[in-house]
């Protein structure tokens, strides 16, 4: 389910309750019309009931009966507020003496729903009644009902004009409600931000002063945690520049050790297999093909202790260059992996790269070559390398493949060559990213910073 943002909620949540509020609003508008209509009928009773005993009363004094009674004269020359209502006389003996109506609808404006409504809601039948006394007997009743058409035309005007009152309420609400929380919102999203970028990797990101208390409190708690990973993964880069150094001093020492030592010993032990070789062919011809055996076999050693030597630390690193040792490492991993074809392109001044760069390029290439052979089943790699052209310029170097595309992240694990890749590139303060290369396969991209060049007689 896709998350809602908060000012959208809450301003849905506005718009939800304005409009019960309105609906329970028009409900009691109509209600309370309806019951002004009835205490006015009420009213207009009670009034003409009083006129028409005041005229019983006239005629009884006069000694005369009411020639024209009863006479609405004064109520149908009343006031506009009473329009709309209709007056009926009947005699005590049921009999309709005199009927008036004031006022009515010209042009109905309600919709129909609204008059399906009123009728179920109220009737039709509605007013009420009032019995004309005079001297202690009932001479009448007066009925007043209010004109059903006129109570509609009220209703709907009185409802018409509290709705609009009610959207404009609401409508001035939301808009100062979104303007209210575009404000106070505003940290979040600096937050969320700023939260991105630190996941991305920015740890200099750092919040502003909030004014709002609460803000303020979860600004300054980011901002520590930012500047102890900060410190944290600078010591960490720190670390393992420290440790990639340890490793290449010892694997120099293991390769010095190696020459002298075991290079010594069996070039030895070749030069006493040679002299064994000659003194046999003299004098004991059987031994010739043990001593044969014994020269291959040391032939073989130096072999590999050759290929153990450049894996370890090329030797010619200092005197070649990285260019020439690369290309040689190159060549070397096509001859044993015939089914894939490596290429390498070089450009600017890759060998005044100072050897500390050098080596990690040399091993974060050997690890992608590794990655390539061990998930890729890939048949052409391209290895691209940009040296700068000056001083503090940045390195660039490519690794892509037509293989089968791995993710990235199931890759970055213990053991496998992208997590060491990538743990060296930290280490030189660089960045890398893992991609779909153009061929189809895995691309690693490695940029490296280089603050300065090793010249040609050693100094910095």
């Amino acid at each position: 389910m896709r998350p809602i943002k908060l000012n959208t909620l809450l301003m849905l949540l506005v718009i939800f309750t304005g409009s019960v509020a309105m609906s329970v609003s028009a409900v009691v508008a109509l209600y309370q019309s309806n019951k002004e209509a009835q205490d006015q009928a009420a009213q207009i009773a009670n009034s003409v009931k009083q006129q028409l005993e005041w005229q019983l009363l006239k005629a009884h004094n006069l000694m005369q009966g009411p020639t024209d009674f009863p006479d609405f004269f004064l109520w149908q020359n009343s006031n506009s507020s009473i329009s709309g209502f209709c007056i009926q006389y009947e005699t005590a003996e049921g009999r309709l003496e005199r009927s008036l109506c004031k006022g009515d609808v010209s042009e109905e404006i309600w919709p129909a729903w609204f008059k399906t409504l009123y009728l179920y809601q109220f009737g039709t039948e509605q007013g009420s009644q009032r019995d004309v006394v005079f001297n202690e007997e009932v001479k009448g009743r007066i009925n007043v009902t209010p004109s059903f058409l006129v109570m509609l035309h009220r209703a709907w005007r009185d409802m018409n004009n509290l709705m609009e009152m009610s959207v404009i309420t609401v409508m001035t609400l939301c808009i100062l409600l979104y303007i209210t929380l575009g404000w106070v919102l505003k940290p979040v999203r600096l937050t969320t931000a700023a939260l991105g970028k630190i996941q991305e990797g920015d740890l200099s990101v750092r919040l502003p002063d909030f004014r709002v208390k609460e803000w303020q409190d979860t600004a300054q708690s980011i901002n520590a945690m930012a500047s102890t990973l900060q410190e944290t993964f600078e010591e960490r880069k720190q670390l393992s520049m420290k440790l990639l150094h340890l490793q290449e001093e010892e694997r120099r020492h293991l390769c010095r050790e190696l020459h002298d030592e075991l290079g010594q010993s069996l070039t030895g032990l070749r030069a006493i297999a040679y002299y064994m070789e000659g003194e046999a062919k003299d004098h004991c011809p059987s031994l010739l093909p043990k001593v044969s055996q014994i020269t291959g076999i040391a032939q073989q050693m130096m072999g590999l202790v050759k290929n153990l030597l450049f894996k370890l630390r090329p030797a010619d690193l200092d005197e070649l260059g990285l260019m020439e040792n690369l290309s040689s490492m190159i060549d070397e991993w096509n001859a044993k992996h015939q089914e894939v074809d490596c290429y390498l392109v070089t450009e600017g001044r890759c060998d005044e790269i100072p050897a500390a760069i050098a080596v990690n390029l040399l091993r974060i290439v050997q690890e992608s070559l590794t990655n390539v052979v061990k998930h890729a089943s890939a048949s052409r790699v391209e290895v691209l390398l940009c040296c700068p052209y000056s001083e503090r310029e940045q390195l660039l170097l490519q690794i892509e493949d037509n293989g089968n595309l791995t993710r990235a992240e199931t890759l970055l694990k213990p053991g496998n060559g992208l997590l060491g890749v990538k743990e060296r590139v930290n280490a030189l303060n660089g960045e890398v990213n893992f991609a779909r290369s153009a061929l189809g396969g895995l691309k690693v991209e490695a940029i490296v910073p280089v603050l300065e060049y090793e010249v040609a007689d050693g100094t910095h």
